[in-house]
């Protein structure tokens, strides 16, 4: 059980060093506790709060991730690079509605009429082999086309007000996720990928 502390990120590279089981490991320093660019859990938690309020899910359903959250990134991609003044707000929702709206579209939507470009175009097709199957779905990339997306788009805009400071104008990327399992399968891959990677530092 987290006491909700700041963990700052020398503690944070600390924690990853340590043997401690990944799937335990990603709840207690990912997942369940005060993000790094947030000052107090009661600003956190307001945050949620509205943000639950305009998607139409429970407060504990949306959680910051992501560089924002930890102090570094855990993308690979991205080179694990430590939160900057470039940095995204990653944000996950955990509801198996909005996920089964979403693969419904998915499933139901000629790409070709949608006039993609060709890295959403690879996104979209991504999601039908990949995606879906994990229990995700990016759903910023496509929340101007999803049945709920313009909802959500204005709920982003209007919440904007209640994160801190650093955060606000800042691209924020929504995460979908059918459920607590998937969410967490998919951080402890990422923690893990992260974990190997600093042991391979290490040793070379």
């Amino acid at each position: 059980m987290t006491d909700w502390a700041k963990i700052e990120v020398k503690d944070f590279m600390d924690l990853v060093r340590s043997d401690e089981h990944v799937d335990l490991l990603v709840g207690r320093i990912v997942l369940d506790r005060l993000p790094f660019t947030f000052d107090s859990k009661a600003g956190y938690f307001l945050w949620r709060h509205e943000l639950g309020s305009g998607f139409q899910v429970d407060a504990r359903d949306v959680v910051l991730v992501g560089s924002a959250a930890i102090g570094r990134s855990l993308n690979p991609q991205k080179r694990f690079k430590v939160f900057g003044s470039q940095s995204d707000i990653d944000i996950a929702v955990v509801s198996p509605t909005h996920f089964d709206r979403a693969w419904h579209w998915f499933r139901n939507t000629d790409p070709l009429l949608l006039h993609l470009d060709g890295d959403t175009r690879r996104t979209f097709d991504q999601h039908k082999k990949q995606y879906i199957f994990e229990g995700m779905v990016a759903a910023n990339v496509f929340l101007g086309y999803l049945p709920f997306g313009q909802d959500w788009l204005r709920t982003l805009q209007r919440c904007e007000r209640y994160l801190p400071p650093l955060l606000r104008g800042r691209v924020q990327t929504v995460r979908i996720y059918k459920d607590n399992q998937a969410l967490r399968e998919a951080q402890a891959r990422s923690l893990q990928a992260y974990r190997n990677y600093l042991a391979n530092k290490s040793s070379s």
